[in-house]
């Protein structure tokens, strides 16, 4: 699925979320988008208990935090930064799931939908693109890669949550 969601009216970027299902072939993906300069890679999120070893895990696998929300059935890990906090400042303001964190991002349905690829054990990539020109190179490859969802949205990190 390929969806598009501008959020507030002043964003800090578009931002691509893929959704995996194994460590492989997001490796395979980060690979390829690290050594490219269309995309910067913001943060992975999962809930999963087999992380791979970090010898072999790519830089964005290193530092993660993790996410206890309330009525969520799992504790979701997030690589460390902007989206990290950005969630832990809604989770403090009330949310009580994932999908509450993020529906002012991605609306309720994609939400949910997001939320519950994490609860099946999928990885969830988020990547900014560096420009509107790399849209359809970056999720060319994603869309390649990703036998789930795809979806472009605009992120403002200071947007607050709706509890």
């Amino acid at each position: 699925m390929l969806g598009e969601r501008v959020i507030g009216s002043q964003t800090s970027g578009s931002f691509v979320l893929a959704v995996f299902d194994d460590w492989d072939t997001l490796h395979a993906v980060l690979l390829e988008l690290e050594s490219d300069k269309a995309a910067r890679l913001v943060a992975l999120l999962h809930a999963r208990k087999d992380v791979p070893p970090k010898p072999s895990a790519s830089s964005l696998l290193k530092h993660m935090t993790e996410l206890r929300f309330e009525r969520s059935r799992q504790h979701i890990s997030c690589t460390m930064g902007l989206l990290a906090e950005a969630l832990a400042t809604r989770l403090t303001g009330g949310a009580r799931t994932l999908a509450d964190a993020l529906r002012d991002w991605l609306g309720s349905n994609q939400a949910k939908q997001l939320e519950r690829h994490l609860e099946r054990g999928h990885l969830v990539l988020c990547v900014e693109l560096r420009t509107s020109d790399d849209f359809s190179v970056v999720c060319g490859r994603l869309v390649q890669a990703s036998p789930h969802m795809v979806e472009l949205c605009n992120i403002n990190f200071g947007l607050r949550c709706r509890a």
